[in-house]
């Protein structure tokens, strides 16, 4: 069963790339999107039968989270610059633009699954057992991958 199942992902590939790249509109986000469906099939108990509408509905379903919550990040710092009045100086900019250099290479050294639980915890306000259902881990192990990726940032910030 897993090697029909595997066939009809393979067969399908494309399919699932397009539909997570007209949601999310980005094909390496969409490349992710597509291989966490499998992981999300494999997370539960299905008939071979229904792969190809599920796979398609979990591809959907992850794509348009994913497009939800980059709207509410870009939604929580367009209102952080409405609350900021006044017009940074050169040297606040130049700092500014620094720290977010620092905090992105951070987070691309970082393990996927970390910066994914930092994300949901930081950006989508999930609980700690929420991440840790959707990523499969307990509650302390989630704790921890979000606890890594704060300290790694902070240890950026402060070099």
């Amino acid at each position: 069963m897993t090697n029909e199942l595997a066939e009809t992902f393979e067969r399908d590939r494309r399919v699932l790339l397009a539909i997570a790249c007209r949601i999310v509109e980005d094909q390496s986000v969409a490349e992710e999107i597509v291989q966490e469906s499998w992981l999300r099939w494999h997370g539960r108990d299905y008939k071979q039968s229904d792969a190809r509408p599920i796979f398609r509905q979990i591809v959907a379903n992850l794509a348009r989270d994913w497009r939800r919550s980059r709207t509410a990040e870009f939604g929580a710092l367009s209102e952080l610059y409405q609350r900021r009045s006044f017009t940074p100086s050169t040297e606040a900019v130049v700092i500014a633009r620094s720290e977010l250099a620092a905090v992105v290479r951070t987070l691309r050294r970082l393990p996927k699954r970390n910066v994914r639980a930092f994300r949901m915890r930081v950006i989508d306000g999930m609980t700690y057992q929420q991440i840790g259902d959707r990523l499969g881990v307990s509650v302390s192990h989630t704790h921890g991958l979000v606890e890594q990726v704060m300290v790694e940032i902070g240890l950026a910030l402060e070099s």
